[in-house]
């Protein structure tokens, strides 16, 4: 693995986490709620969750643009 590749897999690892907060404490716990949000898929959000897809680069940005809104981050 490449440190190009290291840093990717520590971004979306940090992005997953962060994903993680937000359904948790302002989504209800919900994939459908945050799917919304996020304008994405709930297969999609799902994906992420279950490792089966990486996070792309424009939903780490909108994720992290939520964070800022719903949990002062």
């Amino acid at each position: 693995m490449n440190e190009n590749e290291q840093i990717e897999k520590i971004g979306n690892t940090d992005s997953l986490e962060l994903l993680k907060q937000l359904k948790e404490q302002a989504f209800e716990s919900s994939d459908v709620h945050l799917a919304l949000a996020m304008g994405r898929p709930v297969e999609e959000i799902e994906a992420w969750f279950s490792g089966a897809e990486q996070i792309d680069e424009d939903a780490e940005m909108k994720i992290h643009g939520i964070a800022k809104e719903r949990l002062s981050v």
